[in-house]
């Protein structure tokens, strides 16, 4: 079970040592662009989120409103986890782990339209190097998974055809 308030629970269950949440609700949320990974009650959150927050922090949101502007119901996910996100961005900041003009603060996981729209260049320049390197990752690795599965697939006709041979 997740705790999103300490008064709510969400029903989880676990399949292949994996939680998945029951609540059709809860789902659509780990559904955002912004959400990583979930696991065990927690939700883990890329690094572009942490940047996103922190910017719409400095801007003079509080936590919630910064959460919700991201795109997370509180209703759902409770104000606890909004204020514990907002708490690990401005310490990633105080922490110099949030430098707008490296590409490495970015993870480039999110789509451009999801980010801030007041980024300035250096900043916007910062995000396309790192979102460019994520999408050429990830055709890597599709084309590696396409040629591995075709491969296997070959193999398997192989064997196929040997045995009918028979």
């Amino acid at each position: 079970m997740i705790m999103s308030d300490k008064s709510e629970r969400i029903q989880t269950k676990i399949v292949h040592g994996i939680e998945f949440c029951v609540d059709p609700k809860m789902e659509e949320q780990m559904e955002n662009d912004f959400v990583e990974s979930y696991s065990n009650g927690r939700i883990r959150y890329s690094k572009d989120f942490y940047m996103a927050m922190h910017k719409a922090i400095e801007k003079g949101m509080t936590y919630t409103e910064a959460y919700e502007s991201l795109g997370f119901d509180l209703k759902i996910l409770g104000t606890d986890r909004a204020n514990s996100a907002g708490k690990r961005a401005e310490q990633m900041a105080a922490e110099g782990k949030l430098n707008y003009a490296d590409p490495g603060s970015y993870d480039g996981s999110v789509p451009r339209e999801k980010m801030p729209a007041d980024m300035t260049p250096e900043e916007e320049l910062a995000y396309l190097k790192a979102r460019t390197h994520y999408l050429e990752t990830i055709h890597e690795a599709k084309k590696k998974f396409l040629s591995e599965y075709a491969e296997k697939l070959s193999m398997s006709a192989l064997k196929k055809a040997k045995t009918n041979s028979r």
